[in-house]
């Protein structure tokens, strides 16, 4: 399986997403909070928190099918959602990437 923060490019990530969630999972990781639960290799675990709205539980994991990702805010197994781009993004940070 590949690390799952190489599967977590920007230009990744913009393909995933729709335009919209894309730019509002953008400034989610500038401007709300993303903690990280769980992380390892393979998997990232986190709690997306975004102004007054509800916390968001967020899982990305690099499979053998390849990146998998599922978010507490929709029932869509097939939307990219702005926390998981949140996540994404910030799992690429350097700082992320020292913790």
């Amino acid at each position: 399986m590949i690390p799952i923060t190489s599967l977590l490019t920007e230009d990744q990530l913009e393909k995933l997403a729709s335009r919209s969630n894309f730019r509002y999972g953008k400034d989610i990781a500038k401007n709300g909070k993303v903690t990280f639960s769980k992380t390892n290799t393979f998997n990232l675990l986190a709690i997306v928190e975004y102004k007054n709205g509800k916390p968001s539980n967020t899982e990305l994991a690099s499979t053998s099918k390849g990146l998998r990702w599922k978010c507490s805010c929709t029932g869509r197994k097939d939307l990219f959602c702005e926390h998981c781009v949140a996540v994404g993004l910030i799992a690429n940070t350097p700082i992320a990437k020292t913790i």
